[in-house]
């Protein structure tokens, strides 16, 4: 058995302080990680606009595949942040190694479809010189599940137990490295040949490559001697989790690799807008993503340590933080969207046309935020199922047919197609909202943690014991110093 661990600890009091804490170090490997899709678009925008919309096809399909795997490995998140809460250290180093063993088989398995890259896009009704650039950027790009999957397993570990900053160094890094090569791999440089969107892609596998080396070597002191065997209660506990994840991420992405397609089919000038104005808005959303994040964490730990009284306050406390953030990025949207376009040089009607996408971006900025911290307080609880549910229905049953008939039927093009995407965002809001104003998806997570710990014995530690959570109605603590 390992030596002792010990954990961040679930605070007494929960305020906007302990959120943003935990939020802003996610917020800058987020803004990192998305960093490199920017910065591969906006290096490959000086090769014209196909390669543009290219990659920008690309880049969603490559997601889709990998949704799947990040979806489970979320669900380790939870199961470790649960167990934290419940003083499980050794049951938690446990679980990482199973995030481990499942990063690596889904890495190899994603990574063999690279060969398929044509096939995906004649699919989606993509031709021409704007699918064989997608191809090439595609093939390359997903060999990197691997490293993707090994990367969220570490983080997994690290933000279950309430450590968001290591991910962050290790996003820098990667980001770092994906700066550095992508000028020399895509324009070429003395006997380094010219690989345009092929290069991008090569420059965020290396990119990728750092920043899984630099966690592993960071998470290894803490996991080497905890079991490494593979049990069928543990697994158990991340397909529990984390299946509803990868359904809702991987049907999620579906739909808007989907949306994507039919801007591909209007023109593109419409899809060069649509990817740019989508790489300005990701970097609006982090915030948002980060702190869902950190309220999943407090959530888990909370449901864990039998504290629901502490879960609804990081609800309370999170939303209200993603709304005033996010909504100052809907002010920057409407006050200055060329200065924000203008890193990436589009063409002039592109440009118009993105400033439009943005105006409409900043009319769903605050119910975004509403719903991924929503999201992120259902995940945490182990309400995993309705947030698939919610979100899978909003996405297919609203957004792609209303993007479907306000971008192709009525003719309005991108801007249809981001009228339809607020109209999702909304739906999901509010269905949220309704979800966690009762009392349901509480009391399924903690019913669920009190039947995990009654499975466990008790047996945590040398120096803790995990009392059974028979009286977590009244947000009793379960976790006693032997």
């Amino acid at each position: 058995m390992g030596a002792p661990i010990s954990p961040t600890g679930l605070p007494d009091r929960i305020s906007f302080r302990t959120v943003f804490g935990l939020a802003w170090p996610v917020m800058v490997s987020m803004l990192s990680y998305t960093a490199m899709s920017v910065i591969d678009t906006a290096f490959v925008a000086r090769l014209g606009t196909d390669p543009v919309a290219g990659i920008g096809l690309a880049i969603p399909v490559v997601f889709l595949f990998q949704t799947m795997g990040v979806g489970l490995l979320i669900g380790a998140k939870v199961a470790i942040a649960q167990r934290t809460g419940a003083g499980a250290d050794d049951r938690a180093r446990r679980l990482a190694w199973h995030a481990a063993w499942l990063a690596l088989g889904l890495g190899v398995v994603v990574a063999a479809i690279a060969p398929l890259g044509p096939q995906v896009f004649s699919l989606m009704g993509v031709s021409g010189r704007v699918a064989e650039e997608a191809t090439a950027f595609f093939s390359i790009r997903i060999l990197g599940a691997v490293l993707i999957f090994m990367s969220f397993a570490a983080t997994a570990w690290f933000q279950g137990r309430g450590d968001m900053r290591t991910p962050m160094v290790g996003a820098l890094i990667g980001n770092a490295v994906n700066i550095a090569l992508d000028p020399f791999f895509i324009f070429g440089w003395g006997s380094v040949p010219s690989l345009g969107v092929a290069g991008a892609a090569l420059s965020t596998l290396f990119g990728l490559g750092a920043n899984a080396t630099f966690l592993w070597w960071r998470v290894w002191p803490a996991l080497r001697t905890a079991p490494r065997h593979l049990e069928r209660d543990l697994l158990a506990e991340i397909w529990h989790l984390g299946l509803p994840i990868s359904v809702r991420q991987t049907l999620g992405v579906g739909s808007f690799a989907v949306f994507t397609a039919l801007l591909g089919r209007v023109g593109a000038v419409d899809l060069a807008a649509h990817i740019i104005a989508i790489r300005i808005v990701s970097v609006s959303f982090l915030p948002g993503h980060a702190v869902s994040e950190a309220a999943s964490v407090l959530v888990g730990q909370a449901v864990g340590a039998a504290r629901p009284e502490l879960a609804r306050r990081a609800w309370s406390m999170s939303v209200r933080l993603a709304m005033v953030i996010m909504a100052a990025w809907a002010v920057v949207f409407v006050a200055l969207p060329e200065w924000l376009i203008l890193p990436f040089g589009a063409q002039p009607e592109v440009l118009e046309l993105t400033i439009q996408l943005l105006a409409i971006a900043a009319l769903f900025q605050v119910f975004d935020a509403v719903a991924m911290v929503a999201l992120g307080v259902l995940n945490g609880a182990g309400d995993t199922r309705f947030a698939m549910v919610s979100t899978v229905g909003v996405a297919w049953l609203v957004n792609v047919p209303l993007a479907w008939f306000l971008a192709i039927q009525l003719e309005l093009g991108a801007v249809g197609a981001w009228l339809s995407l607020t109209a999702e965002i909304s739906v999901l809001a509010a269905v949220s909202l309704w979800r966690l104003r009762g009392d349901a998806w509480l009391e399924k997570g903690l019913a669920a943690a009190e039947e995990d710990g009654e499975a466990d014995g008790g047996a945590v530690d040398g120096n803790q014991t995990v009392e059974p959570a028979n009286d977590a109605a009244r947000g009793e603590r379960v976790v006693a110093a032997k």
